[in-house]
Order: structure tokens, then C-alpha cells, then sequence
């Protein structure tokens, strides 16, 4: 089935320029059947331990089935979606990389060659079986457990199991491209456009500004990205502020009306109407809402995240992350 592009989002990681990996481990993570509405795309690589469960990886226009133990991944900038075989449920480890930067030891060829591997990836090489591939998923939970032990010298023990990581995945890399790289193309022409937002989300940002930075007109540019991500860019602006509020409405206890203001609302009329517009009730309700409700992914998605993503600054707030 050809993947529809009319919802496709897009997730950013602040991977820390120390230690650029995020880990989304434990037990909390479980993902269940419902219907596929929506694809995402992310700035980094994404590695998923499937522990238990069975389903399908929806990429390149594309369903590949996986199931448990197995390792699926996604490379950065590439529209996909997982789904859940219905009377299952998945249990999951996520971990999202830069492997080339989380493996400074590698020669430059080998750096090249690990790139070049992540932008050829096709459907079959982003599922790996266990039953195939033994010793990569042996790796795989080795790092996971390092990384939820966390003890002494753990990020160097993890670096060098990412480097042995990814030297498997290049010995097992068959060379071969998929075709369909229509929508990763087209995703890179935009992409300037799209860090700029994730960077300067809270701060007034026009559609001239957004194509000159992808060197192309202004109308081409809201053509394309309208085709790609299935938003208008202004509309996508909005959507990127209210995915921010929501993780300080959650994780902090300022005023609505500061929030507001920190992810670039004017003033509480214009935060409260976008916020109702994509969610449908008021933040105040919304932050009551989730927070009373007991939804450990949700909790343990928050605590993930590094104190500073909620740091509140004099003058501006710069440091994000997306669920």
C-alpha cells in the first residue's frame, strides 16, 4: 500500500554534543493496534529493540513485517510509521543516535561509508531478525543495559559498543538502495527550513525567511513543503509551539500565560486559540487533563528528558526536545 503524505510530521532530538544518544528504555514502552493516521521523520537515527510483539514498518511506500526479538530502524530524514498486528502489543527499547558522531574512533572511510549506508537504506536492511543477525542484537541489549545501569565509565563502554554496532551493520549492509526516494529527496531540499523552525520556533519566522534559506522561491517553497509534510510552513510553525508548550505544560509549573509567551505566543488569546485549534481544549485543561490521567508513557517520556530541556531563561528559551 502506498503511504499517504498528507500527515507526516516531524520529531526533533537534542542529542548532547558529549554523549549524542537518547535513550528511551524500561518497561513503559509499549505501543498497541489503532489505526495509522500519521507518519514521522526525525534529524537523527532511530534503533528500536523489539522485545516482545509483532507488526509492521511502514517506509518507502512500503509494509515489511517484523517480529520480537528483532532490531527495526529508521534512517534520519526518511518518513515512516510503525503499526501493531491487531491482539498484540509491542514492547520496545528506542534509542536515537548520530552514529558517526558517537563514533569519533572510526577512520574516514569507514565515517563515509557508515553515512552512505544510512541514506541507502531500504526496507529489508531496516529490519533485523534475530534469528539472522545474533550477534547484533546481542550488542544491541548490551547497550541498552549500560545505558540503564549507568555506571562508572558507561559512556565509554557504550561508545565503543555503537562503534562495534555499526561496523556489523556495514558488514551486513547488502549495498543495494531502494527506488523510492522520492519523499527523502524532496525532504532534504527543505530542511534548512525545517532546523530553523526546531530552532527558532519561539521567535516570529516568515515564509521568505524559510526559503531563502533553501534557496528557492517563496512560492515553490510553500508548494513543497505543503507536498512533504502535508502542512502549509505557518501551519507547521504552530504545530512545532504547541508540541513545545505541551512538555512544559506537563513537566513545569509556570503560569499558562508564561508558557505562552516562551514558545512565541504575543499573548494568552493567541496561545489559548492555537492551542484549541490543534487539541481542542484550553492549555489549562489540557495540562489538568494529562497530568491527572496515570499514563507511564507518557511519564516516562518526560523523565527521559535532561532537566535542562525544561530550563527556563531570562530572555529566551532555546533548549527543546520532541516527544
Amino acid at each position: 500500500m502506498q503511504e499517504k503524505q498528507s500527515n507526516i510530521y516531524y520529531r526533533h532530538y537534542d542529542l548532547p554534543a558529549h554523549f549524542p544518544v537518547i535513550g528511551l528504555l524500561g518497561d513503559f514502552w509499549k505501543s498497541y493496534p489503532e489505526p495509522l493516521t500519521r507518519m514521522h521523520f526525525h534529524n537523527c537515527m532511530e534503533i528500536g529493540l523489539l522485545i516482545s510483539g509483532k507488526g509492521m514498518l511502514h517506509i518507502h511506500g512500503r509494509e515489511l513485517p517484523f517480529e520480537a526479538p528483532c532490531l527495526v530502524l529508521a534512517p534520519p530524514n526518511v518518513p515512516h510509521a510503525h503499526s501493531v498486528e491487531e491482539g498484540r502489543v509491542c514492547c520496545w527499547n528506542w534509542i536515537y543516535v548520530d552514529p558517526q558522531a558517537m563514533s569519533p574512533g572510526l577512520s574516514p572511510r569507514l565515517s563515509n561509508k557508515l553515512g552512505e549506508y544510512q541514506r541507502q537504506m531500504d526496507g529489508e536492511s531496516c529490519i533485523l531478525p534475530g534469528s539472522e543477525y545474533p550477534e547484533i542484537l546481542s550488542v544491541m541489549r548490551m547497550i541498552v543495559a549500560e545505558m540503564e545501569g549507568a555506571q562508572a565509565h558507561y559512556h565509554h563502554i557504550v561508545r565503543e559498543l555503537f562503534t562495534t554496532l555499526f561496523l556489523l551493520l556495514l558488514r551486513s549492509c547488502s549495498g543495494t538502495a531502494g527506488n523510492d526516494r522520492y519523499i527523502s529527496n524532496q525532504l532534504g531540499c527543505i530542511a534548512p527550513a525545517i532546523a530553523h523552525i526546531a530552532e527558532n520556533y519561539m521567535e516570529e519566522i516568515s515564509i521568505e525567511q524559510l526559503s531563502r534559506l533553501c534557496h528557492v522561491s517563496t512560492s515553490h517553497f510553500r508548494r513543497l513543503f505543503k507536498q512533504v509534510l502535508g502542512w502549509s510552513p505557518l501551519d507547521y510553525v504552530q504545530m512545532v509551539r504547541i508540541d513545545r508548550a505541551c512538555a512544559l505544560l506537563y513537566n513545569c509549573n509556570h503560569s499558562v500565560t508564561e508558557i505562552g509567551l516562551r514558545v512565541g505566543y504575543p499573548s494568552p488569546s493567541s496561545f489559548n486559540r492555537q492551542f484549541r485549534r490543534i487539541h481542542g481544549i484550553s492549555p489549562s485543561r489540557w495540562r489538568q487533563k494529562v497530568r491527572s490521567e496515570e499514563n507511564p508513557m507518557v511519564t516516562a517520556y518526560f523523565n527521559s528528558l535532561p532537566p535542562s530541556s525544561f530550563q527556563f531563561f531570562p530572555t529566551e528559551y532555546r533548549q527543546t526536545h520532541t516527544p
